[in-house]
């Protein structure tokens, strides 16, 4: 992964980083040569472990914590990066929620955890990188979503007002900054080796998975540090599909 241009020395933001994708993703940008701030909620994953890793693989890697969905506290996490790096040049939001109930069924606590975890958290962390990528000329933001949430199913209703409002804003800030050097992505995963382990069982994945097994955290790592490398600068506004065939 070391090879992609525009990574070496370029400074992330990766949320959600203590554990699962988020993880792999911040030490695959680490190996690349960036330095790394890793975020996680403070007392949940292993942020300070992860940066040990990173620093191990001969990057720089810092924490940042905080809740991502309180503007605050959010705008805080950005600070705490530049502290560490300096202007964000690359942000990889890895946090989601999946909370599944009937519209009449659902509570307001479920709506707003929704929205305020799958969009508009993205949005109270990339107000504050934006004016820096913008005048740097360089900036790459890539929102790590689920399959799923594509299709329109029962019990998903907040779920999927959330991913439709993340995916107009990611196409929206698309459409703002590309004469600014700035591409902002969506990364659509499906079953992976993280996933629950009913999921995992061989008759689920030959009927979901066309390519019949479940897809690599290195995979997902890997389409995250191409949209982040100078070869996607003109891939922008777009929906990268990791997911072994599940959304055909």
């Amino acid at each position: 992964m070391a090879h992609l241009d525009g990574l070496e020395g370029r400074t992330a933001l990766v949320t959600g980083a203590g554990e699962d994708f988020g993880r792999v993703i911040a030490l695959a940008l680490s190996q690349a040569g960036a330095n790394v701030a890793i975020h996680a909620v403070a007392g949940q994953g292993n942020a300070e472990a992860v940066a040990t890793e990173a620093r191990a693989l001969g990057g720089k890697a810092a924490v940042a914590t905080g809740d991502v969905t309180d503007p605050g506290e959010a705008e805080a996490i950005v600070a705490q990066a530049r502290k560490a790096f300096g202007p964000i040049d690359i942000f990889i939001h890895c946090v989601g929620v999946r909370p599944h109930s009937a519209i009449a069924e659902s509570t307001v606590k479920e709506w707003h955890q929704a929205i305020d975890t799958n969009c508009s958290s993205f949005f109270y962390l990339a107000r504050h990188l934006l004016p820096d990528m913008t005048a740097r000329q360089f900036g790459r933001l890539v929102s790590v979503t689920v399959a799923l949430d594509d299709q329109t199913r029962p019990l998903h209703g907040a779920i999927a007002a959330a991913r439709a409002g993340l995916r107009e804003l990611v196409k929206v800030i698309a459409v703002e900054t590309a004469a600014q050097g700035v591409t902002s992505n969506l990364v659509s995963i499906s079953i992976n080796e993280n996933s629950k382990p009913e999921l995992l069982k061989p008759e689920m994945l030959r009927k979901f998975v066309p390519a019949g097994r479940p897809g690599k955290l290195e995979e997902i790592a890997a389409a995250c540090l191409y949209l982040c490398s100078r070869q996607a600068a003109y891939v922008t506004g777009q929906t990268l599909h990791v997911d072994g065939g599940f959304t055909l």
